[in-house]
């Protein structure tokens, strides 16, 4: 089968059959994705975070590729399915680790939230993928969970590529089950590997995480990433009860894959500088909104006029040029100029040092009545509401349980990291809220919360704790309870 080789900073040479360069790399849906920025505005943060949707989903097709491949080399892999069934799951993987992110609006995840769900939920049910769930006993639950960007991929999936996948003898619907995590084939009755083929691409260990967290770290250069990927690729293994696995050949190197997930998390993603720059952009997005009267990211904008990063920034340029006294231009200035305010604190040791006071309790405190806070500082401060921000990633941060239900297989045997002993007494950092403020403020800043949370919080000898995620309050009484019970 003719081959194109196409050359990746992370993966090397790509080989991708002129069959689905034709079809689907090459087509104006997916190279759209070239001006879709993987990690939105954190370029303004580190400047080579310019890589996009486009060369993250060729890695992924490779990840996915080279690992069903060597599935394949496994002969308690192949065991009860046919080459036939063998060859279609690989196709259909093929296909849709290539457009699992086909739907992904302007600046990734940043304009989401613009985007009509009912509009994408109603065409989903006209192309008939609704009725497939449902054929197949999947119900609706995936289709309400998935995430806008998942609906609006499947749509495009199934109106722009249905065609195409058709020639390739691959079904849309279950291309689209694989993107969301599950395999028609699979829940109709057929071999269990149908449903692996889903997991490559949606479960703990998928593909398309161990692309973008390798990605993430090179493009960036942060550099906290220090994993095998080979290894890891290497020892990709399933069973028919548990499904995805690895195997033992991960031992050597899995304990630097959770470390490294987090620290790219805390370093890059949860980079103070990183939060303020993401959401100064998504303030913007909802600002020229006030300001237009309509959304500058819409279903149609991306599905009838591909918008993409450079489309609707130019949008916003126009929007801010013609209301030169708005406050939408005004954040237009200050994103283009890269004018960021100062923080009050840029990591965990700096909050401990400066603001006295449980640093889990005040920061779920900041985190939970962060409006009701930016209005207080704005006031008193003498600020516009817009110059005072209290936030944090708008990526949700790594599951510490997730990380621990990683699969192990050896000796016949499927467990979790954390069963098998691999995952330790490992205490992951957590993200905490930022505080933005003008430059001259900060101190002032903090002297305010303190004081506000001092009032709120602790006026009364009561203290706030968090048990397992959960908020308590610890009177006098149950802590002389409770210092009894030390004794």
């Amino acid at each position: 089968m003719p081959t194109t080789q196409i050359k990746d900073p992370v993966h090397g040479y790509v080989e991708v059959p002129d069959a689905l360069v034709d079809g689907v790399v090459d087509t104006r849906p997916f190279q759209r994705l070239r001006y879709v920025r993987q990690l939105s505005a954190t370029h303004l943060v580190y400047p080579g975070a310019n890589h996009t949707r486009f060369e993250h989903s060729l890695g992924v097709y490779h990840l996915g590729r080279t690992v069903f491949e060597n599935l394949r080399q496994q002969s308690y892999f192949t065991r009860g399915a046919s080459t036939e069934e063998l060859e279609a799951i690989q196709r259909t993987l093929a296909c849709a680790c290539l457009l699992h992110d086909v739907g992904h609006p302007p600046f990734s995840h940043l304009s989401e939230g613009l985007l009509d769900e009912s509009v994408l939920r109603e065409r989903l049910a006209d192309t008939g993928l609704v009725a497939a769930f449902d054929d197949a006993g999947v119900g609706g639950d995936p289709l309400r969970s998935a995430s806008p960007h998942e609906l609006l991929g499947c749509v495009l999936i199934v109106e722009a590529y249905g065609d195409a996948l058709r020639a390739f003898d691959v079904d849309p619907f279950e291309v689209c089950a694989y993107v969301l995590g599950y395999s028609l084939a699979y829940e109709r009755g057929e071999p269990w590997q149908y449903g692996v083929g889903a997991q490559l691409l949606h479960s703990p260990i998928d593909v398309d995480r161990l692309d973008y967290i390798t990605r993430d770290n090179r493009m960036t250069g942060a550099g906290v990433l220090g994993f095998d990927v080979d290894r890891m690729v290497d020892a990709y293994t399933a069973h028919p009860e548990t499904g995805l696995a690895l195997s033992e050949k991960a031992l050597s190197t899995i304990g630097n894959y959770l470390e490294g997930r987090i620290a790219l998390y805390m370093w890059v993603t949860q980079h103070h500088k990183s939060v303020y720059a993401n959401r100064l952009l998504q303030a913007l997005l909802d600002e020229y909104t006030a300001t237009i009267g309509e959304r500058p990211v819409t279903v149609d904008g991306v599905l009838e006029r591909e918008l993409d990063d450079n489309a609707v920034l130019e949008r916003l340029r126009v929007a801010a040029r013609d209301h030169p006294d708005s406050r939408l231009a005004s954040m237009y200035d200050r994103f283009r100029g890269r004018r960021f305010p100062a923080t009050c604190w840029k990591h965990r040791i700096a909050l401990a040092d400066r603001v006295d006071a449980d640093i889990d309790a005040f920061a779920a405190w900041l985190t939970t009545e962060d409006d009701r806070l930016e209005a207080l500082l704005a006031d008193a401060l003498d600020v516009p509401p817009h110059e005072v921000w209290i936030d944090r990633s708008y990526v949700p941060a790594y599951d510490p349980d997730e990380l621990a239900d990683i699969p192990i297989a050896y000796g016949g045997t499927t467990r979790s990291v954390g069963e098998w002993g691999l995952y330790g007494d490992r205490a992951f950092d957590v993200p905490i809220p930022f505080v933005f403020v003008p430059s001259g403020t900060k101190r002032r800043a903090i002297r305010l919360l303190e004081a506000a949370f001092d009032h709120e919080v602790a006026s009364d000898g009561d203290r706030v704790r968090r048990w397992g995620g959960v908020k308590q309050v610890e009177t006098p009484e149950t802590r002389r309870s409770e210092d009894a019970g030390d004794d």
